[in-house]
């Protein structure tokens, strides 16, 4: 019976995670969907700092009072808030975060909305968030490289235990 070196499970292990990760990201570039580090607890009620949120790009017409929606702010800056009314005419939409006590002090423009909320992954924009840019635009470039390092440190620290035991059997 051959001995299962702990090198190659971990390597193994690594491995499978980098295939999820580029799944994952294959996915979100195949349908569109982009990521967005949440930054404050203003949506406390459905995720907290520090979850990603991920939106898709609709039609203006396509939204309705109650989706969650994420709003470009700036050429960097972006919120995720709920449609609390629509105005049709004027083509903005008023959103409020739900544990903030008071609508957003300006409505956004249909041209603003980056997308309506697919889902979101608690806990993975702290990356992003540390890293001081919580656009979409850094985090998968992010995952693939934190996964690298870890796959690579992995490698190399039980490469030098195996040496430090003198077990160098391949």
């Amino acid at each position: 019976m051959a001995k299962i070196k702990v090198r190659n499970i971990l390597f193994n292990i690594l491995a499978i995670i980098t295939v999820i990760a580029v799944l994952f990201v294959g996915f979100n570039l195949i349908t569109g969907t982009k990521g967005y580090a949440v930054t404050s607890n203003s949506m406390a009620d459905s995720f907290n700092r520090g979850d990603i949120v991920f939106s898709r790009k609709v039609d203006f017409n396509e939204l309705k009072k109650g989706d969650v929606i994420t709003v470009r702010v700036n050429e960097s800056g972006y919120f995720t808030h709920r449609i609390v009314d629509i105005d049709s005419e004027k083509r903005t939409v008023t959103t409020k975060g739900d544990a903030n006590n008071s609508v957003d002090p300006m409505p956004a423009e249909a041209e603003k909305i980056a997308g309506r909320m697919v889902y979101s992954i608690p806990f993975l924009g702290y990356i992003s968030i540390v890293l001081g840019n919580s656009s979409h635009t850094n985090i998968l470039l992010i995952i693939q490289i934190v996964t690298a390092a870890l796959l690579i440190a992995a490698n190399t620290i039980v490469s030098k235990k195996q040496k430090m035991r003198g077990d160098n059997n391949e």
